[in-house]
């Protein structure tokens, strides 16, 4: 039994208020298509972008209420989090990232947030052969399960369900992950990546999360990797 769990946002609770995401937009005015902009943040994908993002300001949703975990629709590849949530991950073994500086507007207040962009692919430490692995079809349809010995052979056969299927957005996911020795269990927060979304976090720091009553925070255990 894995001893992870999932991390994420919550979402429609007494806590986070009914709108979800909690961050729908960025400023009036926010150029979304400057070079330092959130577009281009998540467009730099798995690599620290070359400059100093533009995350002034985003606008927290009036049917929402501020959470030191905020959902965000308009950036991926990280957290957007508060002090008192920075505090708390600072002390625990954590993957390649940075935090940006980011203000956070609500009720009329600007608020000091960090964007946490990480930089995690785990990739090469996933056990393929005793994993399993299915055809998925916009991210909502399993179109059956299909065998994968090695990474070589993951990346293979996805370009080849692209190349069979170009009319659809189709791509290989792992509904089971399982870790090679070599994995690197110190990790207290991490992604696999690839044919895996989930952001897993350790026993540990979902006590210290759960135990500095941190706000905004889905966790569940992780039944999916071992």
């Amino acid at each position: 039994m894995s001893s992870y769990f999932i991390l994420e946002p919550a979402c429609n609770t007494i806590e986070t208020g009914s709108a979800y995401p909690q961050v729908q937009k960025m400023a009036p005015g926010y150029d979304y298509y400057a070079l330092n902009s959130v577009h281009a943040l998540s467009r730099s994908g798995k690599k620290f972008p070359d400059f100093v993002p533009n995350l002034d300001h985003f606008v927290v949703n009036g049917k929402a209420k501020l959470t030191d975990l905020l959902s965000v629709a308009t950036l991926h590849g990280g957290f957007l989090i508060s002090e008192k949530l920075k505090s708390v991950l600072e002390n625990f073994k954590l993957p390649p990232h940075k935090f940006y500086d980011a203000k956070v507007f609500y009720k009329k207040q600007f608020h000091s947030y960090y964007w946490m962009h990480i930089i995690c692919d785990l990739t090469d430490l996933v056990d393929y052969s005793n994993s399993v692995f299915f055809i998925y079809v916009n991210y909502a349809h399993n179109l059956g399960h299909v065998p994968v010995a090695s990474k070589i052979e993951y990346l293979q056969k996805k370009d080849k369900v692209k190349k069979d299927n170009p009319d659809k957005a189709v791509t290989i996911w792992a509904e089971k992950i399982k870790m090679t020795p070599e994995f690197d269990t110190k990790f207290d927060l991490f992604e696999i990546g690839a044919f895996d979304s989930n952001y897993y976090i350790s026993l540990s720091l979902k006590e210290a999360i759960e135990g500095e009553k941190i706000s905004g925070c889905s966790i569940r255990p992780a039944k999916n990797i071992f």
